[in-house]
């Protein structure tokens, strides 16, 4: 029985060629994997790494997370792990099958499956794609791969590992795309195109929580632009987004070149260019600030359809498609369980992205551009970068337009950097209101926001400017 088993593993697995062995001391560089290792050994439990983390070292990337395979999931062993290297533990998946144990220590995760088969080349033959579908035993120092992840390696392609791969777990689908969208240089074969796009409704299946997953990675990805021109090429954009089926076709008007999908997608790849490369603000968005754009960027005009007029020269207008797009973004989001302080960046941009743009058309006051830094507290920055995105996306005949919208952006950065205008130190409190003679009430909540505007608007600057104001204003 021993030996029949051995067989079937080398037969649908092999011993790789070529030397490895500065993938070996990659994995093992690691001093965390290294212990993991080592522990393994020493409580003889036969511990196999799989999948990405091997493929990153193939391809000289940085490894960030490791997936480890047990041929059965022992817990006195992961205990030990977790006890011996301080770190936390916890189960994520549901059921038997799809349980996963998830091992992190810092900014490290480690993550152990039980093998579904009987050894561990059923296991690569249950994987998604043959670039991941490759292994490494610890206590036996070799390797094991499905005969075409090499040279998929080699040669950039992301192929599913069998028919069955799809059908199995749907997200998937949405992982190829990450993978095209996050391996520079790689692309998915033509079957695997040809089978996404024939099995796309099973997408419906997948719980809200993991499609979302998948998006940021796709968002935050080097080519996010890309990966939403795939999803749409391969029919998953309406899939997952709907709301976004409308766009496609939709004219613009006379200012911009392509129709209102495009326009977006290029919106998207445009703000991630000037959040990733630089803009003229110097400003480094966090992982967190770039998601927000990248989805604000994807959501900004969802309201077109149900808004668009043409007046009786010809003229195509979307009037109040921001509240519009705003409230479809709110109910996507609601969807896919977005966390609510990315909900509530992404909502705040959406509703106002038009409000550079429009002041951009006139001479606005300081105190317009003071009140807009108000309003947009700390997101003003990707507000600057949602209106560069959308300026440069337009096309030509706009170059008056983007000079005007870059002074004027310069100006609101300016003041931003100079002032204090999202939260400044009140000028007035209730007490120095009492002092003057006035009574608690509604009509002292009255004058301290109107004292607040007016501070915000650049009007009132210092104590004795307020109270002046309330005096002349507000007397007894």
């Amino acid at each position: 029985m021993a030996r029949e088993k051995s067989q079937r593993k080398n037969k649908i697995s092999h011993l790789l060629n070529g030397d490895l062995s500065e993938v070996v001391r990659q994995i093992s560089a690691d001093p965390l994997i290294e212990q993991v290792a080592e522990i393994a050994r020493q409580k003889k439990v036969p511990l196999y790494l799989v999948g990405g983390a091997i493929r990153d070292a193939l391809l000289g990337r940085q490894i960030k997370d490791y997936d480890f395979v047990l041929e059965k999931i022992k817990m006195p062993f992961l205990n030990q792990l977790k006890e011996l290297l301080g770190a936390s533990l916890f189960p994520i998946g549901k059921g038997k099958l799809e349980r996963v144990y998830r091992l992190v220590k810092g900014d490290q995760t480690l993550d152990f499956a039980g093998m579904p088969g009987d050894d561990i080349g059923q296991d690569l033959m249950r994987r998604d794609f043959t670039i991941n579908a490759i292994a490494y035993a610890f206590a036996e120092g070799r390797f094991y791969a499905d005969p075409r992840a090499i040279s998929d390696i080699k040669a950039g392609g992301i192929a599913l590992v069998s028919p069955q791969a799809l059908q199995a777990d749907p997200l998937r689908m949405l992982r190829a795309i990450r993978y095209r969208s996050t391996l520079p240089g790689f692309d998915l074969t033509a079957p695997a195109r040809e089978k996404i796009a024939r099995r796309r409704k099973l997408l419906s299946s997948v719980a809200p929580e993991r499609i979302r997953a998948e998006l940021d990675e796709i968002i935050l990805s080097p080519l996010p632009a890309q990966g939403l021109l795939l999803m749409h090429e391969l029919g998953l954009l309406p899939c997952v987004f709907p709301e976004l089926t409308p766009l496609e076709g939709l004219p613009q008007g006379r200012h911009h070149l392509m129709d209102a999908l495009s326009h977006t997608i290029e919106v998207v790849g445009e703000a991630d260019r000037l959040a990733r490369e630089g803009n003229p603000f110097s400003y480094r968005p966090t992982e967190q600030q770039r998601l927000i754009l990248g989805y604000a960027a994807l959501f900004h005009d969802l309201g077109k359809p149900s808004t668009q007029s043409i007046d009786e020269e010809g003229e195509v207008h979307f009037y109040d498609h921001p509240q519009h797009s705003a409230r479809l973004a709110q109910g996507i989001m609601r969807r896919l369980k977005f966390a609510s302080r990315v909900r509530d960046g992404i909502i705040l941009l959406v509703e106002n992205h038009m409000r550079i743009l429009t002041l951009a058309t006139g001479k606005p006051l300081d105190k317009a551009l003071r009140r807009l830094i108000h309003t947009m507290g700390e997101e003003i920055k990707a507000l600057l970068l949602l209106g560069l995105a959308e300026t440069g996306s337009k096309g030509k005949g706009n170059k008056d337009e983007q000079e005007r919208f870059m002074d004027l952006c310069r100006r609101i950065w300016d003041l931003y950097e100079r002032e204090d205008l999202i939260a400044p130190e009140p000028l007035l409190r209730g007490r120095d209101l009492l002092a003057l003679g006035h009574t608690p009430g509604p009509r002292m909540g009255e004058i301290l926001k109107e004292v607040r505007e007016r501070q915000i608007a650049g009007e009132l600057r210092t104590m004795e400017d307020a109270l002046r104001f309330v005096e002349e204003h507000y007397p007894q």
